[in-house]
């Protein structure tokens, strides 16, 4: 068995000392950080020997650490709707890179409407004109619609200010977003900061003191690696700014990836990685105030999660009856036993051409449903196979055959949720114009 197999079969939830949220004095901060195209296997804590990320592997030592989470879909645009509206990006016709539909409610605007302060920093790529985060829900944003890399300029808001980027970007946004959580911590209100990177994506150009952490290896893992660890630099900045305010232990911190990895060092145990969907990627929360001992969960949660879970931690209700594909993760996070979601995870893939509106969602799709341990990959056209993500995460073993009875009832709801899915693209969830 190999070292990320064996790392990857590990199950281990450790007891936990809680303060429950309401013992706090006020509602939570929040900030959620996202690196772009960084893989499951991507730090040190599963595993990986060659890279350097002493911040995340102690965030991950410290906090809730998740072994099984997954992305929105299998690229950038998507995952990031996932994350901000808690729902399937099909919903909103996200199949591919764009923007989402201005009738969408985010994480940013439902907050505001609470009396938060909203800020974004980084890559955007939800849209420009009418979904810039400035018209969904964010007060201020120092934001790129796409990647960028070094020498970069972010622009202010919807204005043509722009910010230019020194030194390593990862840090550099950081550096951005913490000036703007200095000014809040003065604040009675509180704040959700949305950091999201422009690395490690392609191309990758390291800044030296990161490239020079891997000066033995050849120039291209020197820069990949260095862009990895600039965002490990950039979480540790923000972890020992929020203990330097005072602020950490009412402040939830949740890491991610907005997909799977772009290298075979990058990708979960199945081999796979962004363009797929159902794979895994980063998952890490810290919340000090509540979660004061470290907690493993080999639970399978994911990007659709972070929006209700968020909301349930704030106090603050959903405003709507859309539907929502993501669960209330908070009795994870508080430390109670949670041996199942309660809802399974369900993903769509359409790999052809033409109009995504003629694409019959059930039959020409490529579907991924995740109940418990199984996993049912349904093709278009009816090819199916069944794998049990903790027995076997490399998805060695087919059991479909073996497991007929299984495959039937997965694929019975995943179709029904496939077509739920496009009723939401049909814009069924939005209400009638007058």
């Amino acid at each position: 068995m190999s070292r990320f197999a064996a790392v990857a079969l590990l199950t281990l939830v450790t007891p936990v000392t809680v303060v429950h949220a309401a013992d706090s004095p006020k509602k939570p901060n929040v900030v959620i950080v996202l690196a772009d195209d960084m893989g499951w296997r991507d730090t040190g804590y599963h595993g990986n020997t060659v890279v350097k990320t002493p911040h995340l592997d102690d965030m991950a030592a410290k906090g809730l650490r998740f072994d099984y989470f997954y992305p929105g879909q299998q690229m950038c645009s998507p995952g990031r709707f996932a994350i901000m509206c808690g729902r399937n990006p099909c919903r909103t016709g996200l199949h591919h890179l764009g923007a989402m539909r201005p009738q969408e409610i985010t994480l940013a605007r439902i907050l505001k409407d609470a009396g938060y302060r909203t800020a974004q920093f980084g890559k955007w790529h939800l849209g420009g004109a009418e979904t810039s985060p400035a018209k969904m829900g964010f007060d201020r944003a120092v934001w790129a619609i796409n990647y960028f890399d070094l020498g970069a300029s972010l622009q202010i808001n919807d204005t043509k200010d722009k910010v230019e980027l020194k030194g390593d970007t990862s840090v550099a946004v950081m550096g951005l977003a913490l000036d703007w959580i200095r000014e809040r911590a003065k604040d009675p209100e509180p704040f959700f900061t949305y950091v999201c990177f422009g690395s490690p994506h392609s191309p990758h150009k390291a800044a030296d003191e990161f490239k020079a952490m891997y000066k033995d290896l050849p120039e291209g893992k020197q820069n990949y690696w260095g862009e990895v660890s600039g965002v490990d630099a950039a979480v540790g900045n923000l972890r020992a700014e929020l203990k330097k305010l005072g602020i950490a232990d009412d402040t939830l911190v949740w890491f991610s990836s907005d997909n799977g990895g772009i290298t075979p060092e990058s990708q979960d145990p199945s081999g796979k990685g962004k363009m797929t969907i159902g794979c895994r990627t980063q998952g890490l929360l810290e919340w000090p105030a509540v979660v004061a001992k470290p907690i493993r969960t080999d639970l399978p949660c994911a990007h659709v999660d972070m929006l209700p879970t968020i909301l349930a931690a704030t106090g603050v209700k959903y405003p709507d009856t859309r539907p929502l594909d993501g669960v209330n993760l908070l009795p994870l996070i508080k430390g109670e036993a949670m041996k199942d979601r309660g809802k399974p995870l369900g993903f769509i893939l359409w790999k052809g051409k033409g109009a995504f509106g003629q694409v019959d969602f059930v039959s020409d799709t490529q579907g991924v449903w995740i109940d418990g341990s199984l996993k049912l990959i349904v093709e278009p056209g009816g090819g199916v196979k069944l794998f049990d993500i903790h027995a076997d995460p490399a998805h060695k073993t087919d059991l479909a055959a073996k497991q007929s009875d299984d495959v039937k009832r997965l694929q019975t709801a995943l179709d029904e949720w496939r077509k739920n899915v496009r009723a939401s693209y049909d814009g069924k969830d939005y209400p009638k114009k007058e």
